[in-house]
């Protein structure tokens, strides 16, 4: 995550630009949804090259957290109970990102005088608003791009019955490669967590409707335009073929960290990188989403999923390698403390 989004400057000076009345209602917001390591990061950036599209670069990941807590935050009307809030809500993942990388965070003052409301939806928009630098009164559309709430479609609609998602898939067997490379995870644990959330991620996605939109990431780097036509569509505004090039990297880990370019040949790693009984694995997992999803896939005996105690091992095991990863840039306390945090705060499944 790139610190030029701090200013908003670039953002700012494009909404500005756009006269009212040039798009249709829609206003927001997006949710940009997919497993990590799937092609999130790109869309977000693709989308914000539109002159009317604004995503926040940080994750918020929290707001699943927030309505099952909301009520418990009291009457954030009154700004005692809006600073005991925001006291809460800035131990959060999201806002200790924004300060390390951007160095500032939206003040109390500032947030609480954007708020319209009091409920979860219209707090969570004044704050992604003022991330984005999408102004209530202008014809920008907001959004957040969290991968997580990838598991919580429905709940996120009955909080914003307007919203969008817009989910990105990526063949297994490359996004198991890529959470190896990238965390040192289990590719075992990986597959079987890409098997069952995106397959229960399309059974939500049905009973959405249209505003449920779904995207290979193959798809997008082989015709990024092709595919970004289906996305602004479906959030009713016209295709901007500034899309088609990023202004700023998008990525700071694995084989796209720091290019500027849709790397079109970041597909089908994993024939090269995974040998022949890692694949064999992998696919005895997920043979059944791989075809549902028309990515090639050799296996045709029936999909046999780990139990739950190898997938409480590996989980063990995950968390370790995330730990020792933290730690390299917090130290083992701070490394610990910060990974708890985001773990009881997580959207649970």
């Amino acid at each position: 995550i790139l610190p030029w989004y701090s200013d908003g400057l670039v953002l700012k000076s494009k909404f500005l630009s756009v006269t009212v009345g040039t798009m249709g209602s829609f206003q927001g917001p997006i949710f940009v949804v997919g497993m990590p390591r799937s092609g999130t990061k790109l869309l977000r950036g693709l989308l914000n090259e539109h002159p009317q599209i604004g995503i926040p670069l940080n994750e918020t990941e929290f707001l699943p957290d927030w309505i099952r807590r909301w009520s418990s935050f009291g009457d954030l009307s009154t700004r005692e109970s809006f600073a005991r809030f925001y006291m809460d809500v800035c131990d959060s993942g999201y806002f200790i990102h924004r300060l390390e990388e951007h160095g500032k965070r939206i003040d109390e003052q500032t947030w609480f005088d954007r708020c319209h409301g009091w409920t979860p939806a219209a707090v969570f928009e004044a704050l992604l608003r003022h991330d984005a630098d999408v102004s209530i009164d202008s014809n920008g559309i907001w959004g957040d791009k969290s991968p997580s709430y990838l598991t919580c479609m429905p709940l996120l609609q009955r909080t914003f019955p307007e919203a969008r998602f817009i989910h990105i898939t990526r063949d297994v067997r490359d996004y198991c490669l890529s959470m190896k490379r990238a965390f040192g995870k289990s590719m075992l644990r990986a597959a079987q967590r890409w098997r069952d959330r995106v397959l229960s991620a399309r059974e939500d996605g049905r009973s959405l409707g249209d505003a449920y939109t779904e995207i290979r990431y193959e798809d997008l780097l082989a015709d990024p335009e092709a595919v970004l036509r289906t996305v602004t569509a479906s959030l009713g505004v016209d295709f901007d073929p500034k899309m088609l090039e990023l202004s700023r990297a998008t990525e700071n880990i694995g084989d796209a960290r720091g290019s500027s370019e849709i790397k079109r040949d970041n597909v089908a790693k994993w024939r090269d990188r995974m040998t022949t009984d890692t694949v064999d694995r992998i696919e005895r997992l997920t043979a059944d989403a791989l075809r549902a999803l028309n990515y090639p896939v050799r296996r045709e005996d029936a999909v046999v999923p780990l139990s739950p105690i190898v997938m409480a091992m590996l989980q063990g095991h995950d968390a370790w390698q995330l730990v020792r990863r933290e730690a390299a840039m917090r130290g083992w306390r701070d490394a610990v403390r910060y990974r708890w945090r985001l773990y009881q705060r997580s959207p649970r499944d």
